[in-house]
């Protein structure tokens, strides 16, 4: 059980927290790949306006950060990649700018004209500035995080890209997007992190650190590389160096549930500044339990980091990151285990640095350097009780990398160059031994696995250290004044066991018709990812291989992972309807070899990569946003998908017999198959009450089974059975609704005062994430759950 002293260790933690807020500073602005906006503000005679506020808004019109005007002119510094609105105020008068798209390092200069009609009313752009992206990008401000409902905060980032098309949610945080499992790839501040954050693994960005997010699909530029899927741009909280700020969150909820998070920034001197933050939470649904009672599912995570920033020059920038994150938690299991007094535990621990410098050569050309260390170690205790299996396993992972890129635009080109290169060391040790052979063999396990009894346990032990090298080069064209073409190709080389290269073109157009504003866009991709690292040595091993059901001559099973090779294509229409309402439809098409499709180790929390064959998938996506419009915002997205994989697999750690069905050429409905996915979300803002309503929702068609006809009747006798349509082979669909009201209480010259209250799955709806897949296992959702916390922002 998670003990008491990890609570009390939490609440100190958060009085010494808010002790900490009076003297400790905050952090300065820039970081890796942020860009500048400038221009200047007129009014309809062309004259300077003095005084006009320059706010900077996500697509649904959520603040991202304010300047005010001097003598007409504007700068916005450090500014993530991402697709932005841009809006002018100087009462009576407005202007705004409803799609600016940054995507490097490189200023963009933007002229406003104001008007007593609020609309788009822009007279001259910077040379640099795109007519429209080609990659399908969505941007959500901070605010916009921590306003997706999310039952534990460690879960607050994944829930709000859920939000976003194309995306669909699993269980304990892990994501799926256009038929990819788990493979996307987060940048945080500029710098890639190539471990999975989700809570089996690691420690995600807490939502009270984050300023924006920029979720990429369809066209990835070159630069982003080792993972196919769709990438997520995370820009970590940027207090003003002017002064400092902090603010602090303390919540409580059903389940146990209670949080806290703090972040402080301020200056250091005139060119430096620092940002603290520190996050933690427990829950005794810590995890997507494995029975609907529950069982066994305590557990507490921490996590915490700082920021420093130094403005060497007005063109040069210095940025520090480092931080920690930990967890602790019982591992879920079943009724009979728990009879048993089964008491299984894991211990995750990570901690990671980076160091970035950019530098303005010139207004045409900037430089980026970073280096990076990240390290990951993940433990499972297992304990005598442990029944039909004792499983133990401590793994570790180190990643030292470094990066250097070069932007340069000249003419209608801007031009990247760069390149990154790394290192990890692995280390893996793991043992399981039968505990009970009846109960081992009504499980289904396989005769070599019944064989390792605690006599003669399996053992494993393994190192090694593989490194990765990339090299790209792009080209963003401004090929007409309507016209944007973006070529590019990069290299890979990878030699994560099996040594494997690949060169992959990339290509993106659009097109925006200005009598419309319509714009069309299409992509070309070919990507390369290597196979997921944890726990790499065992599932590529011999030992493996002699357990697994898909062993044979052909060399499959067990044998050593190649990394995924991806085709995508995509075509895409961006359509204004009336002033303010965006609407964006995609369709995309991805052909795989050697598609990533981790299975989860039999009743534990340890995932192990394995391969299929070849895979393909097809959708259409779907994003309608209305952007802030007197108080209200909304959004709906829907996605439609289709996957199917073909065998032989290879890799992982299966124990089962019952997966052997799935040989060479065999087709099947992998576990990530969300078909139909839908989520909406709308908002009212208040300002002069400081109220905030909001209420979203959530649809999803069900995951499938994967188990043969004869083995129905097994899994009909299980727990939470009634949630699965067995015609369909699928569990039933689920419909989430969840409400929230934030309401100011004291607004002074120092500190602000917020209370929140919030309802999640308001019905009370029962839902199974999965139920009896060889792949993801059986995890059930949480019913209806109530939260209360209060925030505090001190000045």
């Amino acid at each position: 059980m998670f003990h008491r002293g990890r609570l009390r260790l939490l609440a100190r933690s958060a009085v010494l927290s808010c002790a900490f807020l009076w003297w400790s500073p905050g952090d300065a602005g820039a970081q890796l790949q942020q860009g500048i906006i400038y221009g200047s503000v007129v009014g309809p005679d062309g004259s300077p306006v003095d005084g006009a506020v320059v706010t900077l808004l996500d697509g649904l019109g959520d603040p991202l950060g304010s300047v005010t005007a001097e003598a007409g002119q504007f700068r916005l510094t450090n500014v993530a990649p991402g697709t932005y609105s841009l809006r002018a105020d100087a009462a009576p008068l407005h202007a705004v700018l409803q799609t600016l798209a940054i995507s490097g390092a490189l200023p963009v200069e933007v002229e406003l004209r104001l008007s007593a009609v609020l609309a788009e009313q822009v007279v001259v752009r910077g040379d640099t500035l795109e007519p429209a992206t080609t990659a399908t990008r969505v941007t959500l401000s901070g605010d916009t995080v921590r306003r997706a409902p999310a039952r534990l905060r460690g879960r607050g980032l994944q829930d709000a890209i859920a939000t976003t098309p194309g995306w669909s949610s699993e269980d304990n945080g892990l994501l799926h997007v256009r038929g990819v499992d788990d493979g996307f790839l987060y940048v945080v501040d500029g710098v890639p992190v190539y471990e999975r954050l989700d809570g089996l693994f690691g420690v995600s960005p807490d939502p009270a650190m984050i300023d924006s997010v920029s979720v990429l699909t369809g066209y990835l530029p070159p630069e982003f590389g080792f993972k196919a899927g769709g990438v997520i741009e995370v820009r970590t909280a940027a207090r003003a160096a002017s002064s400092w700020l902090s603010t602090l969150d303390m919540g409580a909820g059903s389940d146990d549930g209670k949080d806290f998070s703090t972040v402080v920034g301020g200056p250091l001197g005139r060119s430096t500044a620092l940002t603290l933050g520190i996050a933690g939470q427990t829950s005794s649904r810590f995890l997507d339990p494995v029975h609907p009672d529950n069982l066994h599912n305590d557990g507490g995570a921490m996590s915490g980091g700082g920021q420093f920033g130094w403005n060497l020059s007005s063109a040069s920038t210095l940025t520090a990151v480092a931080g920690f994150g930990r967890s602790r938690f019982d591992v879920p299991h079943g009724e009979e285990q728990d009879e048993a007094g089964q008491d299984q535990r894991q211990r995750l621990h990570n901690y990671w640095q980076t160091l970035s410098w950019q530098h303005s050569w010139s207004a045409d050309t900037v430089s980026q350097v970073a280096g990076y260390h990240r390290f990951g170690s993940s433990a499972l205790i297992g304990s005598e009780q442990d029944t039909p299996l004792f499983t133990s396993a401590d793994r570790a992972l180190r990643r030292i990398g470094a990066l250097a890129s070069l932007t340069h635009h000249r003419g209608s080109h801007l031009l990247k160059i760069g390149a990154e290169a790394s290192r990890l060391d692995l280390r893996e040790d793991f043992t399981f031994a039968v505990t009970d052979v009846e109960e081992a063999e009504e499980a289904g396990l396989g005769d070599a696995v019944i064989e390792h009894t605690r006599q003669r346990p399996f053992v494993f032990h393994d190192t090694a250290s593989p490194t990765l090298f990339s090299f790209y080069v792009q080209d963003s064209i401004r090929a007409a004044s309507h016209l944007q073409l973006d070529l590019g190709l990069r290299a890979d080389w990878s030699r994560l066991l099996a040594q494997a290269s690949q060169w992959s073109p990339r290509l993106g157009a659009s097109y925006n018709w200005p009598s419309t504003q319509t714009t069309v866009r299409g992509s070309f991709g070919r990507f390369f990812q290597p196979p997921q690292p944890e726990n790499i040595l065992l599932a590529s091993s011999e030992q493996a291989r002699e357990l697994s059901p898909f062993a044979d001559e052909t060399g499959s099973g067990g044998a050593q992972l190649s990394p995924e090779r991806q085709t995508a294509i995509e075509f895409a229409v961006n359509q204004p309807l009336g002033r303010m309402v965006r609407l964006d439809v995609s369709y995309w098409r991805r052909r795989v070899e050697s598609a990533a499709d981790p299975n989860v180790f039999f009743g534990t929390t340890i995932i192990f990569p394995n391969t299929v064959a070849k895979g393909r998938a097809s959708g259409i996506d779907v994003r309608l946003e209305l952007p802030r419009q007197r108080g209200w915002s909304a959004y709906l997205s829907y996605a439609n998908s289709r996957v199917v994989q073909f065998g032989p697999i290879t890799g992982g750690l299966f124990l089962e017999d019952e997966v052997i069905e799935i040989g060479p050429g065999t087709s099947f409905t992998p576990d990530h198959d969300q078909r139909n996915v839908g989520a909406f979300g709308v908002s009212y803002d208040h300002e002069r009450t400081g109220s905030s309503l909001s209420a979203t929702g959530r649809y999803e068609s069900g995951t499938p089974l994967e188990v043969e006809e004869d083995e129905l009747d097994e899994l009909q006798e299980r727990p939470g059975a009634e949630l699965v349509d067995f015609s369909r082979g699928r569990v039933r669909p689920r419909q989430v609704f969840d409400a929230s009201l934030v309401q100011r209480l004291f607004r002074g010259r120092r500190v602000d005062l917020d209370l929140r209250v919030a309802a999640l799955n308001l019905t009370g709806e029962r839902w199974a994430y999965n139920f009896g897949n060889p792949f993801s296992g059986t995890h059930f959702g949480a019913g209806r759950t109530l939260q209360v916390g209060v925030r505090a922002a001190f000045r």
